[in-house]
């Protein structure tokens, strides 16, 4: 497997269906040549419970999903088992997305964090077998618009 890059992230300010959402886009995957080593697409959707005008989440919310989020990301990042891609603040969610190198080795780490859960936010997670990263080109595309897009 390929030395997996130090991430560099890219934030935007955009939409989803007309709300607004803030994506964090690691930027290092756009030229990542190790791709063949991450055949997997994992996300993980957490529901917002408190949420401002449009469906995003308070300030005391987003503390709630950062405090989430970092028990999750070391966990399934372990051994370069997963590279972070983005993560998506929209429409009462914050979705995180990984690649993922050994499925079955993230899904039973998953599975340890939410039989582990304090129960404080829900959250689900979906793992796709995806070579081409096709699942991850919503978010590497908005690597490559003009900034006049976004």
């Amino acid at each position: 497997m390929n030395d997996v890059p130090d991430p560099c992230y890219s934030l935007f300010e955009t939409s989803i269906g007309g709300n607004p959402a803030i994506v964090v886009v690691n930027s290092t995957l756009l030229t990542f040549t190790g791709r063949d080593a991450f055949p997997w697409h994992l996300r993980i959707g957490v529901h917002c419970k408190l949420q401002g005008a449009n469906g995003m989440p308070t300030h005391e919310e987003v503390e709630a999903l950062s405090h989430l989020e970092e028990e999750i990301a070391p966990a399934i990042e372990t051994d370069q088992n997963a590279i972070f891609l983005a993560r998506i603040t929209a429409r009462a969610e914050r979705v995180l997305l990984y690649r993922v190198h050994d499925p079955e080795r993230a899904n039973e780490t998953l599975q340890l964090l939410i039989s582990n859960s304090d129960g404080q936010r829900e959250w689900e997670y979906q793992m796709e077998h995806d070579l081409g990263w096709i699942l991850a080109k919503p978010e590497l595309d908005l690597l490559v618009q003009p900034s006049h897009f976004n």
